[in-house]
Parts: structure tokens; C-alpha cells; sequence
């Protein structure tokens, strides 16, 4: 089974949360990404697989965005919860195999492309 979903680039794993006295919440700019993403997958879920159950192997080409220096893997995290909030895979934590490279813009369109395959 493969699910291929084509999102816009996450922030940072760095830029995810926020903490202030008394204790932590998402940051607006996760937000804001997580409702568009979600939006972007509503208008792609059409012929997809449903889900996959159990081990599964992620393929993540992303796009910078501009030409500053960044760590490939802080946009990972995100991509990945993404996936387990939408039922695409039952825990991030059966992600078995993890490949994740810089794209172009062909290559994933909106920022970022998510390409997930279940392991037998």
C-alpha cells in the first residue's frame, strides 16, 4: 500500500511549540500550518489508500523555501504527526524506515511531499 500527499513545507520542529509561565501550547504558525495541510489533504484523499496499519517506511522531499541555512531533519516531526492525526498510519512510532532529502519545487509542489508505504 503507498499513500503519496503533497503539503506545504511545516515550520521547524524548533518553531512548533511555545512556552510560557505556567506551561506550553502550539504556536500560531503550527496551527495555521497544520489547517492548511489538512485542507491541502481533503483535496487530494480521493482515489488514496485509507490508511496503513502497523510498520511503515516514509519517504519526505522538501523544498527550501529560501537560500538561509537549515536542518533538513527539523521538519520531519511535523510531516509525521500529520500523518497520525489524519489516520494515515496508526503511531509514528512504526515509522521503520525514514528517507528524507532536499527537492525542487517539481518534486513537491506545495513545499513538501509525503510518499508513505506499509511494510509487510
Amino acid at each position: 500500500m503507498r499513500i503519496t500527499v503533497n503539503l506545504p513545507l511545516p515550520p521547524s520542529v524548533n518553531s512548533i511549540w511555545r512556552f510560557k509561565t505556567g506551561g506550553s501550547y502550539l504556536s500560531k504558525q503550527y496551527q495555521a500550518w497544520k489547517k492548511l495541510a489538512g485542507q491541502e489533504w481533503l483535496l487530494q484523499i480521493k482515489n488514496q489508500p485509507r490508511g496503513i496499519s502497523g510498520a511503515y517506511g516514509a519517504v519526505l522531499i522538501l523544498v527550501k523555501p529560501d537560500k538561509r541555512r537549515r536542518d533538513l531533519d527539523n521538519h520531519t516531526k511535523a510531516i509525521k504527526d500529520f500523518a497520525v492525526q489524519q489516520g494515515l498510519v496508526q503511531d509514528d512510532s512504526f515509522c521503520e524506515k525514514l528517507y528524507v532529502r532536499w527537492g525542487t519545487k517539481k518534486e513537491a509542489p506545495l513545499g513538501a511531499k509525503m510518499i508513505l508505504r506499509s511494510i509487510p
